[in-house]
């Protein structure tokens, strides 16, 4: 079954239509999407596969096939379609929360706080969200 992301239904998730969405300590809404990911742990020069359960403009949560520890550097690359086409965009972020899922014997949620993107990335990313959220 497919899910088809529409703006309202985002609005509805994150109950604002613009701004900080109720709770949010950020000033930029958390958007539920699922994108295939790429991460780099740690020491590590081959990437791992991984997905979003949500992005915005300064982080990303991640589900990923391994605990990290809260403070870890990560390197994503992140996929997406925009304008009929697939792109890309990688960011460094830290770890700043983990939380082993339930359901899950080997499965982790990781919210990764972006503090390294390149300013045609992010760009990009900020034009890829409004054009989802608006």
């Amino acid at each position: 079954m497919r899910t088809i992301i529409t703006p309202d239904w985002v609005r509805i998730l994150t109950k604002e239509k613009k701004g900080r969405a109720r709770g949010e300590r950020r000033g930029n809404p958390r958007i539920p999407l699922r994108l295939p990911t790429e991460y780099f742990p740690p020491g590590c020069a081959d990437g791992r596969l991984c997905y979003t359960i949500n992005i915005c403009e300064n982080g990303v949560l991640l589900c990923l096939p391994q605990e990290m520890d809260v403070g870890a550097l990560l390197r994503v690359e992140i996929y997406y379609y925009f304008d009929y086409e697939l792109t890309v965009f990688e960011a460094l972020g830290e770890v700043v929360r983990v939380k082993k899922l339930e359901e899950s014997d080997s499965e982790y949620q990781c919210a990764l706080e972006f503090i390294e993107i390149s300013p045609a990335d992010s760009e990009n990313l900020k034009r890829f969200l409004r054009k989802i959220f608006d």
